[in-house]
């Protein structure tokens, strides 16, 4: 199956948001939908929107989930340990640069992931990868070699763990976990460029 992945950068952060879409279908998932709504909206267009997914709760990879539910209907899904950010300012670590209040962005209700999720034609496999945060997840398209890996790994480097739930132990864990899966494994991250697991696996001695 092929797929169609558009990345839209959001806010000051330069966070990546991805826009998943199936051939011959007619809705997308929206993995970390970030500030910027309008852009967001915009740039998904006419397509139906089958589920919001969020690799981890900090504030940056979060702002437009709640509006996106609202708009579309669509369900939002986060890992279990991290649903206790997606409506806290200290937690998300939201610290205002953005000049807004808690207040103006939408309370996020989100369920909580299993190992897979199926949606809009594509079969995720729900890869728990805490670290930068407790509840952080990769998503991974294992038939079509596509990891999305949020702020796990992003090319030559990994996330910060000075924030909320992270944990130097755990990312490390984490990484092991990550260079098992084939090196040809297209990795895009929450921040940057894209990579290859091959690419990552060889700058590190894990």
């Amino acid at each position: 199956m092929s797929i169609d992945i558009r990345r839209v950068i959001c806010g000051m952060i330069q966070e990546n948001c991805y826009i998943v879409q199936a051939e011959g279908r007619d809705d997308c998932v929206v993995v970390d939908p970030g500030d910027e709504y309008p852009k967001l909206k915009a740039a998904i267009g006419d397509r139906r929107v089958g589920a919001v997914l969020l690799t981890h709760g900090h504030f940056d990879h979060i702002m437009a989930a709640g509006e996106m539910a609202r708009d579309f209907g669509a369900p939002v899904y986060v890992g279990a340990e991290d649903a206790e950010m997606l409506n806290d300012i200290t937690k998300s670590d939201y610290t205002g640069m953005l000049g807004l209040t808690r207040a103006d962005w939408p309370a996020i209700d989100a369920a909580s992931f299993g190992e897979t999720l199926s949606v809009c034609g594509m079969d995720f496999t729900v890869l728990a990868t805490p670290g930068h945060s407790r509840g952080s997840v990769c998503l991974y398209l294992k038939d079509e070699a596509v990891l999305f890996s949020g702020d796990t790994l992003f090319r030559a480097g990994y996330g910060r763990l000075d924030l909320y739930g992270g944990k130097m132990g755990a990312m490390l864990k984490s990484l092991k976990r990550l260079f098992t899966l084939p090196g040809e494994v297209e990795v895009y991250p929450g921040h940057g460029d894209a990579t290859t697991i091959g690419e990552e696996k060889a700058r590190y001695r894990i």
